[in-house]
């Protein structure tokens, strides 16, 4: 039989981006918690965590249902419900309008 579709490189490139996002997002929610655990302002990092945390997942998933092809987007398939799931995380406590905004009236704020 032949090779695997992970085997080739520029599927591997792409799988290793994903989880370099999905880490660099995991370290954004980190940062904000810590500094909200330390008792430090935190309101920017925790917009800036949401922001890419979401359309991070977002992304991936999407990505994830193109490596699985048609199978992907079957109902009951661990990639469907994660895609189908993840559309909330750029609408629920915030869109990524709003968390923009407030990142924004931050960066305002640290160079007026």
């Amino acid at each position: 039989s032949g090779s695997a579709v992970a085997d080739f490189q520029g599927m591997q490139f792409q799988y290793a981006r994903a989880r370099t996002d999905i880490e660099a997002a995991r370290l954004l929610v980190y940062n904000a918690a810590r500094l909200k655990e330390a008792g430090k302002p935190f309101l920017q990092e925790a917009a800036m965590a949401k922001l890419y945390a979401s359309e991070i997942a977002a992304s991936v998933a999407s990505q994830c249902i193109d490596w699985l092809g048609g199978v992907g987007f079957t109902t009951g398939m661990p990639a469907e419900k994660f895609y189908r799931d993840s559309k909330i995380g750029t609408i629920y406590e915030g869109t990524s309008n709003i968390q923009l905004q407030t990142i924004a009236k931050h960066i305002q704020k640290d160079y007026k």
